[in-house]
């Protein structure tokens, strides 16, 4: 085996145990209360990466047709980098059980700072992260859905 082969599957390792390990996650933080509505960037993103892993599905097979083996494994790299996007695009924006998905990031209810309604339809949540404190991001909540975010996050957020 020659190097890039070796490079090319530790790295199809390491992304396929950070999607085990994402899964996992998004398993354990307790079931969805509110799916917040989903920006454009965050769908567009989700459809970008769909059609790139297509397109590395198509690259892939062409190049196991072609016996080119070091070519298949980067093309099992990009496909396991467009899933694991794909994964954490789709949670952009939920309220779940045991904290809150912002920016594509989970925060526990014990990182959740402080939250404000800035319009009737959009709240803001301030975060502490492990680099930055007072991180914020906002959620659109539906209209009939804003009484349900208002009693969960009252009883989760201890400010």
């Amino acid at each position: 085996m020659d190097t890039l082969t070796k490079i090319s599957l530790l790295l199809n390792v390491f992304v396929f145990s950070m999607i085990l390990r994402k899964l996992y996650i998004v398993n354990h933080h307790g079931k969805i209360i509110i799916n917040a509505n989903k920006r454009f960037w965050a769908r567009f993103s989700v459809i970008f990466w769909t059609v790139l892993l297509i397109f590395w599905c198509i690259l892939g097979y062409s190049n196991y047709m072609h016996s080119t083996y070091d070519s298949i494994l980067l093309a099992i790299l990009w496909i396991e980098i467009s899933i694991f996007n794909i994964v954490k695009d789709l949670h952009s924006s939920e309220i779940r059980e045991n904290g809150i998905y912002g920016s594509g990031h989970f925060y526990n209810w014990s990182k959740v700072q402080s939250y404000s309604w800035i319009l009737p339809t959009t709240i803001e949540f301030e975060v502490n992260t492990f680099f930055k404190t007072n991180y914020s991001f906002e959620f659109i909540i539906k209209e009939e859905l804003k009484s349900k975010v208002n009693e969960t996050i009252q009883k989760c957020v201890h400010s």
